[in-house]
């Protein structure tokens, strides 16, 4: 199957932690699970079954990415990778064709990584995709050491083999043995989530607790939750607010409970996340850090896995956990995708803004919803309204987090733009590269505004200031387009207005590798390269 079992993942992350990964590469990428591991490497994706590609977002997750068959795949003389993962792959072969593609990745990587399933694991086709089938189906750790050579190290662990091959000495360390196994609960509200329990469920059921407070569902979603294993308790919180929700949900949690993991319904855990917090939490831990992916292509550190006392949530709405002053916060981080969430585009905001208000009013020295309120203004169209909230939170002396300032200032840039005013707009989207200036996000704003007043020197000049920006921070006020076909776009139109050919013609092809399926993306490629052959003629 395109999923991975989480057996042996705290092991790679412990390995994998200590090596160099600049370059990585991935043999069966599947749902890209390794990828989604470490996602600050530069991948390589090698994946035979090419309908996974779309199914799960393959192309935003490699670098590179590669449609074939790794068991015929011959890889550069000049290609060198750091890590190479064959993570549940070397099952679907024949032990020969197995022997040959571990032998080829060591030659180009200096650490070879593969999982297998140790024991009678049989496996038919999985999903249409006939390569899902498990070829050797009774591999033990003898016959994996005796067919690939003795490992640099290796591990059983559950059903799964983990064996490591590298030419860096003592790269698998072991770690010293923790104390007694930590008691872990999942909490979460709910209301009419039916659709979503089951993968909820599945994702999480590696821990001690999954306590589900429902706020009145009318549908099937107790049912669902308690034949899924889930405890479930009715409460109600009227009026609405979510922090008195998730406050309550909280207070059903055992006290025995070591961590809590906070999660909405809609979310669910990458596999491997119960090792990983084991791997990291110590007796002095409160609160944990964590890669989190929101989706569309947006993903920070969150801090939503806490100790079970001395936090509570604050906020009526995109409320998060305080400690109480009697606390001592003691912090562990990962960077580990631990959290996936899903977004329902059918779900209303309708009570955001009202409950924005109350917060605003409750806790005026927050900038964090300060800022989420005047934002929400904006999602309403309501411009002069957000003008002005967004002027209050930018005089405020606690807004001083320079991401989230340069964001306000692109959104208040975005209001003047709508009221009909591009001079202000423009003014509000420099302040905003003054801001941070070493994020894409306001030199696109700046690029699109001269796009569209046919200022295309302007323009392109902030195109390409944008493009020479190549760390992409882990931050929630990132906005994916300017990491996508944007920049490169609108590079591409100023350049050929300026009579670049060449230029408009190479930024005009990286945008249509940065969105393929773009229909207007290809016909302007098509369009630029015809057009100077037929000048060139």
């Amino acid at each position: 199957m395109p999923t991975s079992s989480p057996n042996g993942k705290a092991h790679i992350r412990r390995i994998v932690g200590a090596l160099k990964r600049d370059r990585m590469l991935d043999i069966g990428c599947g749902e890209g699970t390794y990828a989604k591991m470490f996602p600050e490497g530069n991948w390589t994706g090698v994946e035979v079954w090419e309908p996974y590609v779309e199914a799960y977002g393959l192309r935003s997750l490699y670098s590179t990415l590669i449609v074939a068959d790794a068991r015929s795949h011959e890889f550069s003389p000049d290609e060198h990778f750091d890590v190479a993962f064959a993570g549940d792959v070397l099952e679907h072969m024949t032990e020969d064709e197995a022997k040959g593609l571990l032998g080829r990745l060591r030659l180009v990587a200096d650490t070879v990584i593969a999982s297998i399933p140790i024991g009678h694991y049989p496996q038919g086709e999985w999903g249409g995709n006939p390569h899902e089938r498990h070829v050797v189906d009774d591999w033990t750790d003898a016959r994996v050491k005796a067919a690939f050579g003795t490992p640099s190290w290796s591990a059983v662990d559950g059903e799964i083999g983990v064996y490591v091959w590298s030419t860096i000495e003592n790269v698998c360390r072991d770690t010293p043995e923790k104390g007694p196994p930590l008691k872990i609960a999942i909490y979460a509200i709910s209301k009419n989530e039916e659709h979503f329990v089951a993968r909820f469920a599945a994702s999480a059921k590696e821990a001690d607790y999954v306590i589900i407070a429902d706020t009145g569902s009318t549908d099937g979603t107790v049912a669902a939750a308690n034949a899924a294993g889930c405890i479930v308790h009715d409460i109600c919180i009227s009026p609405w607010r979510f922090d008195l929700a998730r406050n309550a949900a909280l207070a059903l949690v055992p006290s025995d409970v070591d961590v809590c993991i906070s999660l909405d319904l809609d979310e669910v855990l990458e596999p491997g996340w119960r090792q990983e917090i084991e791997r990291v939490w110590t007796e002095k831990t409160t609160r944990m850090r964590y890669l989190f992916d929101w989706g569309s292509g947006i993903k920070f550190l969150s801090d939503k896995i806490h100790h079970r006392k001395g936090y509570i949530w604050h906020h009526p709405c995109h409320e998060y956990a305080i400690p109480d002053p009697r606390t001592v916060e003691g912090w562990a981080n990962t960077d580990m995708l631990l959290v996936t969430h899903y977004p329902d585009p059918t779900k209303s905001r309708g009570q955001y803004l009202d409950l924005l208000e109350i917060s605003v009013k409750e806790d005026p020295r927050c900038p964090r919803n300060a800022f989420y309120y005047a934002r929400e203004l904006s999602f309403c169209g309501k411009w002069e309204k957000a003008i002005v909230a967004l002027n209050k939170y930018l005089r405020m002396p606690e807004a001083v987090w320079i991401n989230e300032r340069c964001y306000a200032y692109r959104v208040l840039g975005k209001c003047l733009e709508a009221l009909g005013k591009p001079w202000e707009a423009e003014a509000a989207y420099h302040r905003a590269c003054a801001e941070a200036p070493n994020t894409r996000e306001p030199w696109c704003a700046i690029s699109l505004l001269m796009y569209r007043q046919s200022r295309w020197a302007e323009s392109y000049a902030a195109a390409v200031r944008a493009l020479d920006i190549r760390d992409r921070e882990l931050v929630y006020t990132c906005d994916p387009e300017v990491w996508g076909a944007q920049p490169h776009d609108l590079a591409s139109i100023a350049a050929w207005h300026l009579g670049l050919q060449k230029t408009a013609i190479e930024q005009a092809r990286l945008a249509v590798e940065k969105s393929p399926d773009d229909l207007r993306l290809r016909a302007n490629l098509k369009a630029v390269t015809e057009t100077t052959k037929q000048n060139v003629a």
